[in-house]
Parts: structure tokens; sequence; C-alpha cells
């Protein structure tokens, strides 16, 4: 690849999310879009209605062997994730793999450790970490600006897809993990999950997961199949203060609240006052107009010139997916507490 010379860039997988990373990379400039690749004729029929420039194809072979390809993007089922990637790297192919990395840890795995014998990147569609809200949550969580860090909650809600290979946990709860690592910068030690299939007989549909720190700090995040409202919802309190996420507000979706106050503290049995606790002073975050999935096609790019490590690397995938096995296997043993 010469110096300047745009990257070439193939998509496989033109399902739900495949057009929009399609969207993405077709409008960055310093990369061009060589092929669209799908099974279904009816996918590459949407594409080609949209994007009628872009050459498509049903032959995964095809991709590989073209040399004006640099990168692969996988947005397939998780099922074809590990072998997809594996034969994109062992073809000198970098990769970006959508989320989850892989359906199991030692598979994704695996996807790290041929990347690394590549000397290839490997990146993973973990967006929220993308999200100038996320960004700026961290951020303001790791200047101390709301303390030492207690717990976060989260819920992520809505109706299930009609049909999927994965459960709720791997749907839904995969972006909350994500973000969670990456605003707490350390790896749990043990996750305890409680879930059931409700009206999916084979997929448990609801479920609660409780991750736990070394340092004392948890998370507890909802994830749900069977709610007619579309939730999205991050708080992280911390002890002088906490911060709440609400990706379903079109304005205000980052809000900085400073320590309650509370009448009752201290307060002696002679003095006469008002007794109350409330809020303290709410503050809305300014943040950039940044479309997330635009940044993290750019930032994939980045790393690909640069060498630098993605911000949602082959690592952080893994970390993620392992937190998404052990909180089915907590399920399926009575909602036994697993260590990581």
């Amino acid at each position: 690849m010469a110096q300047g010379e745009p990257l070439g860039i193939a998509l496989v997988g033109a399902g739900y999310w495949g057009p929009n990373l399609i969207r993405n990379f077709n409008a960055l400039d310093d990369c061009f879009v060589y092929w669209v690749c799908d099974k279904k004729p009816g996918r590459l029929q949407f594409i080609h209605e949209r994007f009628p420039h872009l050459p498509l194809t049903d032959n995964f072979d095809t991709v590989l062997a073209d040399p004006r390809v640099h990168a692969l993007v996988l947005a397939t089922p998780v099922s074809t994730h590990r072998d997809l990637a594996l034969r994109a790297l062992e073809a000198g192919k970098h990769v970006f793999v959508e989320k989850p990395l892989a359906d199991t840890t030692q598979r994704a795995q695996e996807i790290a450790d041929a990347g690394r014998a590549a000397k290839r990147v490997v990146a993973v569609g973990h967006i929220f970490v993308y999200n100038p809200a996320i960004v700026r949550m961290g951020e303001l969580v790791h200047s101390g600006a709301i303390g030492k860090l207690c717990y976060a909650e989260s819920s992520r809600v809505n109706l299930g897809p009609p049909a999927s290979e994965v459960n709720v946990i791997w749907d839904l709860a995969v972006h909350d993990i994500a973000i969670l690592l990456d605003v707490w910068r350390q790896k749990p030690v043990a996750v305890t999950a409680f879930g059931n299939r409700y009206l999916h007989p084979h997929l448990i549909d609801a479920a609660f997961l409780h991750i736990h720190f070394a340092d004392g700090s948890m998370a507890q995040h909802h994830v749900s199949w069977l709610s007619p409202d579309k939730v999205r919802r991050f708080f992280v309190a911390g002890s002088q203060g906490s911060l709440h996420f609400d990706d379903m507000q079109p304005q205000a979706k980052l809000r900085h609240i400073d320590q309650g106050q509370d009448s009752r503290i201290g307060l002696s049995d002679t003095e006469s006052k008002e007794l109350y606790y409330k809020p303290g002073e709410i503050k809305v975050v300014a943040l950039p107009a940044d479309e997330p999935l635009r940044a993290e096609c750019a930032h994939f790019l980045e790393c690909i010139r640069t060498g630098a490590k993605p911000r949602a690397s082959a690592d952080e995938g893994i970390a993620v997916v392992q937190i998404l096995e052990a909180a089915c296997a907590s399920i399926e043993n009575h909602s036994a507490r697993v260590e990581l």
C-alpha cells in the first residue's frame, strides 16, 4: 500500500447492520469499497438498489483473493466470526469484526492470536465506546469528577428480534459490558446472573447481570426482549456525584449530577429545621455531534495506517465475551457466582 493510497475495504454481510457499515465506509475519503459480499441474493439486491456503484459477490474466496483489499469488515452471524476472521488474517487482511468478537472465549482468543501472528489489526464493533457521551463519561470518571467509583446500573430493553441465533445477553448486554469495561478500565473478578426463557422456548429473553470488581465496586445490567418500550440508560454512581447517560434523549444525553444534599445528616435532637434530601446541581455535559459509527470506522482505518491499537481491540473483545459466557454459565447453574 503506497503512502496516501486509499485503503481497500470489503464488507462481508449485508443483513441488519451491514448496510450501516457500508454507508459509513463508503463515505470516508481515505478508503475505497471494492466488494460487498453476502450469500443471500435478496441482500445483494438491496445493496445494489442503494449503492449501485459497489461491486457485489456471493463468493468469500473472491474477496480474499483480491490484492486490492487490505481489510475485511465482518457483519455476519457470530457463529461465523472465528472461521471468517481466521481466513481473512491468513490471507494477510486486517479485520473489523462486529460485536461480539466470537461465540466463545476460546474462539475469540484464537482470532486475537492470529491477528498478532499476522501482524494485522483486529478491531471489534463495540460501537458505544466510540459514542461521545461514553468517551466523556470515562474522562469525567478518571478525572475524579464523581469521586471514587461505587457502582453502575443499566437498562437496555426492547421487543426481541423475530429470529436470533443468540440470547438476549449476547444480543443486548454485550453493549453495556463493553461500556462498563471502557469506563471502569479494570476487569471484573466475578459474575452472577439471573435470567429465564419466557416467550422464546430455547433462548433467554430477560436477564439481570451482577458484575463484581476487586475494589468492591459493582454493576447491574438489565436486558430484555419483552418490553414494548425501547430503553437505553447507563448510570454511574461515585462517592461525590453521578453520571447519567440516556441514549433515547434527543438532547442532553449525558448529565453530571453533584452529590445530593441531606439536611438530616448531623442533625441534633435539639435542632428545629426542615428535613429533606435532594440531588445536587445537575449539569448537562456538552458533547460533539459525532456519529459513533463513523468515528468507529475512521478509527479502524487510522489504526491500520499507524499501527495503533484500536479502542475496541481483540483484547477488549475477549474480555466482553468472557463475561457473556460467565453470565450464561451462572444462569444455567442456578445463578451461582462464576469467578473470572
